[in-house]
């Protein structure tokens, strides 16, 4: 097999595997800490090979059961915008704060690859909802608290 170069997603899974080597007392402490070091840095798939070569089959990692790491979801981004746009009038009411929370949560599942995209927008204006609903929720409170 060609060496290839790695991602994220890869590293993620030798860190599970390794994390799972040290709770089950297979590595001690100062060479688990070294070993994740080397897969932070990690750049082809035989540099992670090599941190869990020693360790039992169960704790092996395989390069071609490697998951890709999922798409975008263009709904997402979609949905972040409309919400987005909602939570910045509906802030007077308060409801601006929950529609720009789910907003900004939805925005992480959309996000595009390149450049300023609905998901993006959507969580620029969920956020600007939310801080507004928490200035609108100031200001009811100072209005009934100064009320005789």
């Amino acid at each position: 097999m060609k060496d290839e170069r790695i991602g994220t997603v890869h590293r993620t899974q030798v860190i599970d595997l390794l994390n799972q080597a040290l709770a089950e007392g297979q590595l001690p402490e100062p060479e688990y800490d070294s070993r994740i070091v080397a897969v932070s840095t990690a750049t082809y798939a035989s540099d992670l090979l090599e941190q869990v070569q020693d360790l039992p089959p169960r704790l092996q990692w395989d390069p071609r059961n490697a998951a890709p790491p999922t798409p975008p979801s263009r709904n997402a981004g979609r949905a972040a915008l409309a919400l987005g746009i909602l939570s910045v009038p509906s802030s007077v009411c308060l409801l601006g704060g929950v529609l720009g929370v789910v907003a900004v949560v939805l925005s992480f599942r959309g996000r595009g690859a390149h450049g300023v995209g609905p998901a993006l927008i959507g969580r620029a204006l969920g956020i600007i909802g939310v801080a507004l609903s928490v200035a609108a929720g100031i200001a009811l409170a100072a209005t009934l608290h100064q009320a005789p």
